[in-house]
């Protein structure tokens, strides 16, 4: 490179440059020069290649080491649910505090954290007003039909308590039959099944006397819930839940629900008689006054669930036997033709009526006149053309009313006993005597919505508080 430089200068001399151009040149040249040999003292670097697990020494001893993944986790977890999580975590109510550690964080959750998560919301949520009553006021309701005194003494039970109370009983009922992965879900409908009872849920469908529905509500902006796979059986659980719920799931709410009332029934029958005792009272226990006192437990039940106490030991009259009837029976067109007589006055005479607890009771003679239409329409003459008295119609009605129990479960079973298709129930009024009639008592569902059969009531059968079965021996079952 040194031989090199004087070699251009002499050219340069000889091609006529002056000095400052020369000296401009030669500046140039050597600026050429130093970078080149800076870029190629650079690219002679040798980088040396470092393993991770040499490099891992450098903090830890070993060459191994285990983390938790909970430390890792605020890479992608979202600070904001965290801290909202730790937020609804934090519970002011002992027992539900107690609910939490002992079932939300129980292993029945650790493959289920959504619906943990949807838990939690729903348990804070209860935590912070769930104070209110546990019953329903409401005409349309179902709980707005009970018996007063069944009203006054399930209103010492708040929501809070009563959600829980359902809540254990699913425990207690999916794990006797090992169904516990079916818990997680369950749990949610037994938190939410009626949360339309408070005051923030409250709206239309509550003012309806739809509380179930109005449940529903609970689930908005809770993210996780969205995202369960069976969000609508549980939706579907808790609409039902006074009525004929299909699946697991559903069947095991309603039943929980029904095992938590009769458990608070009996204990505030009991707080209550136990406040009432005066202090001079006889520390012995009358066997006749505990028996009534459980009758009107069972009673209360039976008010609110349907679900006859049979205090009547006397065995039925013997029943009615089945006929063929396929010639011309098809049971959904049968509940067609009884629809119109739902709620209907005839001058001052009803036929058939609705009430608050999901139930339509229907005279044996409005199931006779539908019979004899249909079997007319279909050409068997031998039932519409038979005699008003005839007893063969007692076979006919027992046979419709067997199907329809039996085949599509819309008869109530806990009403009437399956060897009749119908009893004898006392009416009663705001006004006057209760009233003795022969009825079968149908789930309302299959008619439609409960409410709003109650709101198309003409005021005379709004007057009717109460439907009860009639435990008189000497009467009971005489239509049959």
């Amino acid at each position: 490179m040194k031989e090199a430089v004087p070699c251009i200068i002499d050219w340069l001399r000889a091609i006529g440059w002056n000095g400052g151009f020369l000296m401009l040149a030669v500046g140039l040249i050597f600026t050429i020069f130093a970078v080149l040999a800076f870029s190629r003292k650079k690219e002679t670097v040798v980088q040396e290649i470092i393993h991770l697990r040499d490099l891992s020494k450098l903090w830890t001893e070993d060459g191994s080491g285990e983390v938790h993944i909970s430390e890792l986790s605020p890479l992608w977890r979202d600070e904001q649910s965290l801290s909202e999580y730790n937020k609804t975590s934090q519970l002011r109510n002992p027992r539900a505090a107690a609910f939490m550690e002992n079932n939300l964080n129980s292993v029945w959750f650790k493959k289920f954290p959504q619906q943990k998560a949807v838990c939690v919301r729903l348990l804070s949520l209860l935590d912070q007003q769930g104070q209110c009553p546990s019953v329903v006021d409401i005409r349309g309701d179902v709980e707005g039909g009970w018996d007063e005194n069944t009203y006054q003494l399930l209103a010492r039970i708040s929501l809070l308590d009563h959600s829980l109370n359902v809540a254990e009983e699913v425990i207690q009922l999916l794990s006797e039959n090992k169904a516990w992965h079916v818990i997680p879900d369950t749990m949610i409908a037994a938190l939410a099944h009626d949360m339309g009872k408070l005051e923030s849920m409250r709206g239309f469908l509550y003012s309806v006397g739809e509380h179930p529905l109005a449940a529903g509500r609970a689930f908005t902006g809770i993210s996780e819930f969205e995202k369960l796979p069976k969000k609508d059986e549980i939706l579907q659980a808790i609409k039902l839940h006074h009525k004929m719920p299909k699946g697991l799931l559903g069947k095991t709410l309603k039943k929980a629900d029904q095992k938590a009332r009769q458990k608070e029934l009996e204990s505030t029958t009991l707080q209550k008689d136990f406040a009432d005792t005066k202090a001079h009272a006889p520390p012995s226990v009358n066997t006749a006054d505990q028996n009534t006192k459980n009758d009107a437990a069972w009673q209360a039940q039976a008010d609110i669930y349907n679900e006859g106490h049979d205090t009547n030991p006397k065995k039925p009259k013997t029943a009615p036997q089945l006929v063929d009837i396929s010639s011309w029976f098809e049971a959904s067109q049968f509940l067609d033709n009884l629809r119109p007589y739902i709620n209907r006055m005839f001058g001052r005479r009803f036929l058939a009526f609705s009430m608050p607890d999901g139930h339509v009771y229907f005279q044996a003679k409005v199931l006779e006149e539908v019979a004899r239409k249909m079997a007319e329409k279909a050409g068997c003459m031998d039932i519409a053309t038979m005699a008003h008295k005839d007893a063969s119609m007692r076979g006919v009605l027992f046979t419709i009313v067997h199907q329809l129990r039996a085949e599509h479960d819309v008869i109530d079973r806990g009403l009437i006993k399956d060897t009749f298709f119908g009893g004898y129930f006392n009416v009663t009024r705001k006004i006057g005597k209760p009233i003795k009639g022969y009825y079968t008592p149908f789930h309302a569902e299959p008619f439609g919505s409960i409410a709003e059969m109650e709101h198309a009531k003409p005021q005379m059968l709004r007057d009717i508080i109460k439907v009860s079965s009639y435990l008189d021996s000497d009467n009971s079952d005489h239509e049959n």
